[in-house]
């Protein structure tokens, strides 16, 4: 049976980073490209989702996720000890969490105009819950926390 309601999304083929597709929102600064990375140091998928309109995304996006997949690893241990940090602000009680061990990479946030300073966001859901972790990252440096369930 054919699919009436099924919409055809819009494609392109990047050289470095592969197939993106475009995602359109019915406001005006919600349109983004995703494309799925094989992320080394994650060792999984990540899905990035690219905020740009349908003529594609631009240079300094594509150098943003570049850089990230490069530094993740150095990231890792100062977004764990930031996401501690706040969940303990939160709950004292808390037991800490392992981003190698209890959290998996959910998608990053790559913004329509990245600066100097490299603005992004990280989003990591529990492997074993439903919690949502998305921590924004500025020059590097995780900056603010995010929960949802």
């Amino acid at each position: 049976m054919l699919n009436i309601f099924k919409k055809k999304r819009k494609k392109i083929t990047d050289d470095i980073l592969g197939i993106l597709t475009f995602r359109k929102s019915n406001r005006v600064d919600e349109s983004y490209w995703i494309v799925d990375r094989k992320v080394n140091s994650v060792n999984e998928l990540v899905e990035f989702c690219i905020y740009n309109n349908a003529d594609g995304i631009n240079e300094s996006q594509k150098e943003l996720i570049l850089a990230i997949e490069k530094k993740y690893p150095e990231l890792i241990d100062d977004l764990e000890k930031f996401l501690n940090n706040k969940i303990h602000e939160i709950d004292s009680n808390y037991s800490n969490i392992s981003i190698r061990k209890d959290l998996e990479v959910c998608f990053i946030n790559i913004p329509k105009n990245p600066t100097e300073f490299n603005e992004w966001e990280i989003n990591f859901v529990e492997k074993k819950g439903f919690t949502i972790y998305g921590i924004e990252i500025k020059n590097w440096n995780p900056i603010w926390l995010g929960i949802s369930a």
